[in-house]
């Protein structure tokens, strides 16, 4: 028997005794030059393995990524602190939120990024991202550097640390001069030895503020644009620059959001923002998008959302209005085609920039759909659109992709059964392209599950990590994102960025287990005699020592559905050259129902191409 479908997706029906089949850690790649019933029609590679790039130094949740517009730089979002990273792979903090867990939406217009965390809306003027890096701690007002790693510190410099506090800036200098020694700061806190980085402020400028006025009559560096922090003795915290006067940057007035009374002194601005809550018409957002320069936002738990002004992080107190085609509130957004996608509870629609004020946007005509979002951060890229998990009055539990207007399923019964009567709510999903792949990721934390479905084959495959007791759990992978030529994912808990790479067939270094269950094999129920069964692995795929040397493959069968299994019997895929190998078991037994299991957790280049089965029928 040359092909008894052995190799395939996952597709574990709501009865076993249906299909059983599963594919972990295997992608099944079909093809176009081989012809229906030819041996290799498809085969199954493995999981791009996990290699680290980059461990942050508070260890948390990776709650989101962006490389922004022109591809130098990569913002990431780790526990309550946002990095910018460099080509190098070079981490400097560069803002701090107000939340710690939980996905963040990230974008940028190429001249501020824009940052939601579900509480709050954040912005950070691009710029350079550090001017130091060194081990310090902060006892009242004064930093002690004991290490300097590269750069120089000096006054009015902006301070970013575990544990340091928002808006903290180096007033003065003591015994340090620029390296080792001691500084003043503005805010007095309490630091434990850590690694610190600096940043140059936007501006350092003399100025007065005298109710919303601020009047600038002196600039010492830099320059002064809406969105930027205004810090200095008195002035009230979150104090931003929401409007120009007769100021574009240096002398003359601005108008700031905070009502107040400053004398002249010095003030800085400074380029990581917490947007108040005067900005716009709310104050908290759950996820992000830019189109035609305004940056688009949702108000959770409303059906509200809201656009900031063109190539401005701050939004007019009018700029808003309601996802109102149908009564449910708005989940989610994303923009496609320079369409906003409102996703609702379950119902949706699109709205376009329409060019009118005070709030840019009107809905789109004939665009709602019976469709809404039952995972909120499940909505990610795909091919043309994007795909989300989809809820409506009826159900839930859908995985759909986008096709213009319409919503067009794209999950399986066998997806489907395994989210049925579970809590999905807080999926998680991203995409990845790689080696020709195109491939949609989601997670849920929940039932420790992860699903992914490849573009290219229309197939369904499970990418689990193994842990130390064996065991699956959902994917490493919190969020995604292309960054200098590499595939960069952010862990779920441990403050990790991996490259999703080919070449290493461990998740970090940890084992991977590989499985493929193959479909039930039954002949009108008639006793079947097993007398071969040959898989072709890539042979030869040994290691030169450790584990892997001589890898091995396990195979195990179940007589009754699935219900139950065989002992495990190995045998070797091939050491290092054998490029004849066969993988082969003999004498298998008899049985009415036969389901055909492998798996490898050698940490090898585990391809399967086919299966052959030599077996005869009985008379019952």
């Amino acid at each position: 028997m040359a092909d008894f479908g052995f190799v395939g997706p996952s597709y574990e029906a709501p009865s076993i005794y249906q299909d059983a089949q599963e594919c972990i850690n295997f992608v099944p790649e079909i093809d176009p030059l081989k012809q229906q019933g030819e041996r290799g029609v498809v085969a199954l590679y493995p999981t791009p393995g996990l290699t680290a790039l980059v461990l942050f130094e508070n260890q948390q949740e990776v709650r989101g990524m962006r490389t922004l517009s022109g591809g130098d730089i990569l913002v990431a979002v780790c526990g309550p602190y946002v990095y910018a990273l460099t080509s190098t792979y070079t981490t400097t903090m560069v803002g701090q939120l107000n939340t710690t867990t939980g996905i963040v939406g990230i974008t940028d217009n190429g001249v501020n990024v824009y940052i939601v965390d579900g509480q709050n809306r954040y912005t950070w003027r691009i710029s350079s991202p550090s001017a130091a890096v060194f081990t310090g701690s902060i006892s009242g007002t004064t930093l002690t550097v004991t290490e300097i790693t590269n750069g120089t510190i000096a006054i009015n410099q902006a301070l970013f640390g575990v544990n340091v506090t928002q808006a903290t800036v180096i007033t003065a200098l003591g015994t340090g001069t620029g390296g080792v020694g001691t500084y003043t700061v503005n805010q007095s806190q309490s630091v434990a030895s850590t690694q610190m980085n600096s940043a140059t402020v936007g501006a350092v400028v003399t100025g007065d503020i005298s109710g919303t006025t601020l009047t600038v009559s002196a600039v010492t560096s830099g320059t002064l644009v809406v969105g930027q922090t205004i810090q200095g003795s008195t002035v009230t915290a979150q104090t931003i620059i929401t409007a120009l006067g007769t100021g574009t940057g240096g002398i003359g007035t601005y108008t700031v959001n905070n009502s107040q009374t400053v004398t002249s002194r010095t003030l800085y601005g400074l380029n990581w923002s917490v947007l108040p809550s005067t900005d716009g018409a709310f104050t908290s957002a759950s996820a992000v998008d830019i189109v035609d320069n305004y940056f688009v936002y949702n108000r959770p738990d409303t059906q509200q959302f809201g656009a900031s002004a063109a190539l401005s992080p701050i939004s007019a107190a009018l700029s808003f209005a309601s996802k109102d085609g149908a009564p449910d509130d708005l989940v989610s957004l994303i923009v496609d085609h320079r369409e906003v996608y409102l996703l609702g509870e379950v119902s949706s629609e699109v709205w376009i920039d329409a060019g009118t004020s005070p709030f840019p946007f009107q809905r789109i005509p004939g665009t709602s759909t019976q469709h809404g979002i039952a995972a909120k951060f499940s909505v990610a890229r795909l091919g043309n659109s994007f795909a989300y998990l989809s809820r409506n009055i009826r159900g839930q539990a859908q995985i759909v992709q986008m096709n213009g207007y319409v919503p067009t399923r794209i999950s399986t019964h066998a997806v489907e059964n395994s989210l049925t009567n579970q809590v999905v709510s807080n999926a998680v999903a991203w995409t990845y392209q790689l080696e020709g792949h195109e491939v949609y990721v989601i997670s849920f934390p929940s039932i420790n599950l992860t699903w992914c479905y490849d573009v290219a084959s229309g197939m369904w495959h499970k990418w689990l990590y193994t842990n130390n007791l064996g065991q699956y759990e959902r994917a490493r992978g919190n969020c995604c994102v292309q960054f200098q030529g590499l595939v960069m994912v952010g862990d779920y808990s441990n403050g990790k960025i991996y490259k999703l790479d080919p070449l290493n067939y461990t998740d970090d270094g940890q084992h991977v287990r590989r499985l493929r269950r193959a479909p039930h094999l039954v002949a009108d129920f008639q006793r079947e005699y097993f007398d071969e069964l040959q898989i072709q692995f890539q042979p030869g795929v040994g290691l030169s020592t450790g584990q892997g040397e001589n890898p091995q493959a396990m195979l195990r069968w179940s007589d009754n559905g699935g219900s139950t299994w065989s002992n495990e019997h190995w045998t070797t895929i091939g050491l290092i050259g054998k490029y004849a190998n066969r993988a082969i078991w003999r004498r298998l037994g008899t049985a009415r129902d036969r389901v055909f299991e492998v798996s490898i957790s050698d940490p090898v280049k585990a391809v399967i191409i086919s299966a052959n089965l030599k077996s005869s029928v009985g008379e019952n």
